[in-house]
């Protein structure tokens, strides 16, 4: 899960700051009557990227100065100041991760009542708001473990007029949108295999007559749940029909088929239970809102259908930022409704352990609670703005035994698979400092004296490959995560086990590795990690598992004309493994990797960065959230993915700017053999930015559908065709016939069917012609508001209805059914 932005940064002790100070009185219990101000102040642009100026505004509310020594204001933030950038007397320190720190210097005279400071630095380019600093504190030397919250903070939203996706650009690309009326597109979503529409349609006035054997009872529960608010109560005599039974032309297990017949009523067949639960989820597509008085109109029609691929997934990260039990089930519901079958659960990192370990509780006492800490001995640093109260949420958190069974349960009723991930042996410090009290469990070897530090920045979240402790943690973990699923009714099928990021420096310190290179006969450190992933694989094999991890489990490093590079390691392929294959970036070098192992003989799934990393943000415009590092990330990157030919129509750089010619010259195609060993796609979603009510669903719909039409329908038209211009052309089209169906059907229908969903309203483009201003939005569906008078549009503002005549500054901006608006977009009148 290699996707940081920060640096390996110096480390310094919590309890320092920059200066002393023995007289100064005990610091308030209540937060200090300071004001803090973050603001952007300006860019330098450069080709790879460039540099921002910003500023901190210090205000004294006290009636008592701020001393000028003594105190230090803690933040999180995923940037860095450069060195020596800060201004005001004061120095901007980095602590551990995205921990940071201003403290006062030797020619900070301190801050009368009353009096403001402006602490200005320099930093790398900032992208938008998730750059901004978060949950700020300050700390007195005379109590240094006693962080007071600064409730007075604001981060001030920042616009930019260089480098985004201006209204003129987003009207350029929704011009090549059709707009196509609802009774046009397709009835099914996502594309099935095969749809014949009949003659006539299917009038249900009362709710149908289902009937189902054992094995499908709960699917025809969710059946009378689906169609409970499109019809009457009570009996009517329409039949609904659900069976297991073979589907003509398919051999997949999860295919089905759906007839609709005006005479014999719905008929649900498949060839497991999975299938007739998918047929279910068509046949939901096809519910439309009767007008009042009258019945539910089913049109006739058969649907023959099958996914794709089998592994169908969607990651949520739960440990670096936590996300509830009730957040958890509203996800599972999405993606049972778009035919995902696949919940991977990233667990645990270093910033969090998110699940209950009968015997261990240290896990969760220690490792799934954040606050100030001097040494993390008793709950974890504060990350991503979680600040310096222990219990806030999203930063503390954590499933119970009973709250982990039941997201199994719960998920397995709809047919996705939970597949937990335990980060090892890096992004492992969780675990680490919450063992380190457990001998018996203890993760760490006390004498280790490496030095290294991860890509985020921690210098001590490795679990040593040497002590046997460590595999006693190990399968004490995967013991009593099997026993959750087996008590859920969902055994245990298989476990992420991590890999990723581990970095150089590791375990060369540490006297216990040492010791077992010199008996085992080992010379390169490196060959530790065989070692490891060696025992690892012995016990998961007592739960009849085989292990999975990112791709690093499957590479071996080596050295190529004197240069670091990896090759594939076969001996984990023979065995069974499966690779979870993140890095396709353009220019980074790993471009074929995926391909390079499915060729192997690795399993692998496909969750591309540039693709499907949903944490990347819209797109570069300031008021979108989430990452960079890895590009930008709208509905149309995860749309217009081909699994077996990615090289084909990758034409960009994570920035955005054409890629040169031979990019992908010499790197290794996908072979007939290498297409049996790619089982699927998966999404993924870190957490790092999502700290916040509403942000979770921001970031997952409406990529979401992309991913699940992918994922489940056949291999599209466009991406079959040789010839490039009607490649695009068809491209186009199968583009607005998606946009349309999210617009028009699927957002309404998630407006009705499940209230407060804060997915992604479209910001509308903008264009001015002959003094007229012209608008558009990327999903066709939405009603546009508009004012002239340079105030935000509201749910009362001006619907637009054809050109607006440019006087002004006009605001526009989409509102979908329930009146919820989206992001604004704005011209002004020169």
């Amino acid at each position: 899960m290699p996707n940081r932005t920060l640096l390996a940064l110096p480390v310094l002790l919590l309890a320092t700051t920059a200066r002393s100070a023995a007289s100064q009185s005990a610091p308030p219990q209540s937060a200090p009557p300071l004001q803090l101000r973050w603001e952007l102040v300006g860019d330098s642009l450069t080709n790879d990227g460039g540099s921002s100026r910003v500023l901190f505004t210090l205000t004294n509310r006290d009636t008592k100065p701020l001393p000028k020594s003594g105190w230090a204001i803690y933040f999180s933030a995923l940037h860095s100041a450069q060195p020596g950038s800060a201004g005001a007397g004061c120095d901007i320190q980095d602590v551990m991760a995205d921990l940071h720190r201003i403290v006062p210097g030797p020619a900070f005279a301190g801050l009368a009542p009353g009096a403001s400071m402006k602490i200005p630095y320099v930093t790398d380019l900032l992208s938008n708001g998730s750059s901004a600093p978060s949950g700020p504190y300050i700390v007195f030397d005379s109590a240094k473990d006693v962080g007071v919250p600064l409730s007075d903070y604001v981060a001030v939203p920042f616009e930019r007029s260089v480098g985004v996706v201006t209204p003129e650009i987003q009207y350029a690309r929704d011009s090549g949108v059709r707009d196509i009326a609802v009774s046009d597109l397709p009835p099914v979503f996502p594309t099935p295999v095969q749809v014949t529409r009949g003659a006539g349609e299917l009038r249900v006035t009362a709710m149908p007559a289902i009937t189902a054997p054992a094995e499908l009872a709960s699917e025809a529960q969710f059946a009378a749940e689906y169609l409970r608010p499109y019809v009457r109560s009570g009996k009517g005599s329409v039949a609904l029909r659900l069976e297991v039974g073979p589907v003509e032309g398919q051999s997949s297990p999860e295919a089905y088929e759906l007839v609709i017949d005006p005479t014999t009523g719905v008929r649900i067949v498949g060839v497991s239970p999975a299938g007739v639960f998918y047929g279910l989820q068509s046949l939901r597509t096809l519910l439309v809102p009767p007008p009042k008085g009258s019945g539910l109109v089913l049109p006739a029609m058969r649907v023959v259908d099958a996914p794709r691929f089998g592994y169908r997934g969607f990651m949520l990260d739960v440990a670096r930022n936590f996300h509830p039990k009730a957040a958890v089930l509203r996800t599972l519901d999405l993606m049972a409704r778009y035919k995902l079958n696949v919940f991977h659960m990233h667990l645990t990192d270093d910033e969090g352990w998110r699940v209950e370990i009968a015997g261990l509780p240290e896990l969760t006492t220690v490792g799934a609670r954040r606050g100030h800490t001097l040494d993390s001995k008793v709950f974890l640093q504060p990350a991503f703005g979680s600040g310096p109260q222990v219990g806030r949420p999203f930063g503390s958190g954590f499933f119970s035994r009973a709250d982990y069974i039941e997201i199994v349960r719960y998920a397995a009723a709809r047919h996705v698979e939970v597949i937990p991930e335990i980060e090892m042996p890096g992004h492992a410090r969780a675990a680490i400092k919450s063992m380190d009290t457990r001998p018996e469990y203890r993760l760490s070897d006390p004498q280790d004296r490496s030095d290294y530090h991860s890509v985020q920045g921690y210098p001590d979240n490795v679990m040593n490959p040497a002590l046997e402790s460590t595999y006693r943690f190990i399968e004490k973990v995967v013991t009593e995560l099997a026993a959750m699923h087996r008590e859920a009714g969902a055994p245990l099928r298989h476990i992420h086990m991590g890999g990723d990021e581990v970095p150089a420096g590791v375990w060369v310190g540490s006297p216990a590795v040492q010791a077992f290179m010199q008996s085992h006969g080992v010379t390169d450190v490196n060959e530790l990690w065989f070692a490891f992933y060696g025992r690892i694989e012995q016990i998961l094999k007592a739960q009849g598992l085989v292990p999975s991890g990112w791709e690093e489990i499957a590479v071996r490093k080596t050295r190529r004309d004197g240069r670091s590079t990896t090759i594939v390691n076969p001996g984990f392929a023979e065995r069974g493994w499966r690779a979870y294959v993140w890095n396709n970036v353009a220019g980074w070098g790993a471009e074929d990797l995926a391909y390079r192992l499915a060729n192997g003989g690795y399993d692998v799934v496909l969750s591309p960065v540039t693709n499907y990393y949903f944490d990347l943000a819209w797109n570069q415009n300031p008021e979108e959230i989430g990452l960079d590092w890895g590009g930008y990330l709208d509905m149309e990157k995860p749309f217009e993915f081909i699994p077996f030919d990615y090289y084909r129509n990758t034409r960009l750089d994570r920035r955005g700017n054409p890629l040169p010619a031979g990019v992908f010259a010499g790197k290794e195609r996908l072979t007939d053999y290498g297409r049996n060993h790619i089982v699927g796609i998966q999404g993924n979603l870190w957490s790092e930015t999502l700290g916040g009510d509403g942000r979770l669903e921001y970031m997952i719909v409406p990529k979401l559908f992309a991913l699940a039409e992918r994922a489940w329908a056949p291999d599209p038209d466009w991406a079959q065709e040789k010839d490039s211009a009607r490649s695009d052309a068809l491209f186009r089209e199968a583009w607005s016939r998606l946009v349309n169906v999210v617009g028009k059907r699927e957002l309404p229908r998630l407006d009705r069917e499940t209230p407060g969903l804060n997915y992604r309203i479209p910001t509308p483009g903008l264009r001015v012609t002959g003094g007229l201003v012209n608008s558009s939005t990327e999903l066709p569906g939405f009603t546009l508001r508009y004012t002239t008078d340079g105030s935000e549009p509201g749910a009362r503002s001006s619907v637009v209805r054809g050109p607006i005549p440019l006087r002004g500054t006009i605001r526009v901006a989409a509102f979908n059914a329930m009146g919820r608006k989206g992001h604004t977009a704005s011209l002004k009148a020169p």
